[in-house]
């Protein structure tokens, strides 16, 4: 009963850091690098990303300048994975990777639906998105609660923190995305970046929090620079 009314408290507690932490700062962030996987058409193309923007990116100057303005509507193709057989993505269940594209597919809609209506085919001022999930590792979310209650695991983290750009007990995901126009197939964004959960003193309460913040963060500011010209937002 004990071990009930302690999980019971630790899930009422983590929704409200929940919250709280999307009124406050971001619980992800950019990690170092990233491996392509191949889902794009085209890599070389994609030049280091600036700050606020994805790690490898390209934007259609001619979007920025000219195009922006004319479309109104997005097909969304349903997300995929691409892992090999040594990436994370690889040993999950069916369960586990069913859920994971299902929330990023999710996010994208829910955010461009602020800006785009969402169609089912191709018409005049349609862009196409393509994304795919390319890792994904949850973090171990027991050790990560007690981890937040005893300094000494916080600071075993940091060295791993520092040579890899991700901590000890924390989740982590890489995606790619490639936008188009939906009737001409032009190129009109691509983009790879991977993000890692950050080390906090609140915790979390699922092993998928980390992964799925990055799908929301990703889905936002995908939708923000589209419906503003490719404008990197302030703040997310």
């Amino acid at each position: 009963m004990a071990y009930d009314n302690k999980q019971k408290f630790f899930g009422i507690f983590g929704l409200v850091v929940l919250t709280l932490s999307m009124l406050g700062c971001a619980t992800t962030k950019q990690a170092g690098d990233v491996k392509s996987s191949g889902f794009l058409t085209d890599y070389s193309i994609l030049r280091e990303g600036e700050q606020g923007e994805a790690l490898k990116i390209y934007i259609n100057p001619k979007y920025e300048r000219q195009s922006c303005r004319t479309y109104n509507k997005i097909l969304i193709e349903p997300v995929t994975i691409w892992a090999n057989d040594s990436n994370d993505l690889a040993v999950l269940s069916s369960e586990d990777r069913q859920t994971l594209v299902n929330h990023l597919h999710g996010a994208i809609v829910n955010e461009l639906g602020k800006y785009y209506q969402i169609v089912q085919t191709a018409e005049p001022g349609t862009l196409r998105i393509r994304a795919a999930l390319t890792e994904a590792e949850g973090s171990w979310a027991a050790l990560d609660t007690v981890s937040s209650f005893v300094p000494q695991l916080l600071v075993m983290s940091k060295p791993k923190e520092v040579a890899t750009g991700t901590a000890t007990y924390v989740g982590k995901a890489s995606a790619e995305v490639e936008i188009t126009d939906a009737i001409t197939g032009e190129r009109i964004a691509a983009a790879v970046d991977h993000r890692v959960g950050e080390k906090s003193i609140t915790g979390i309460t699922s092993k998928w929090d980390d992964v799925d913040r990055a799908f929301d963060f990703w889905a936002k500011r995908m939708a923000y620079r589209l419906a503003n010209c490719s404008a990197v937002p302030l703040e997310l």
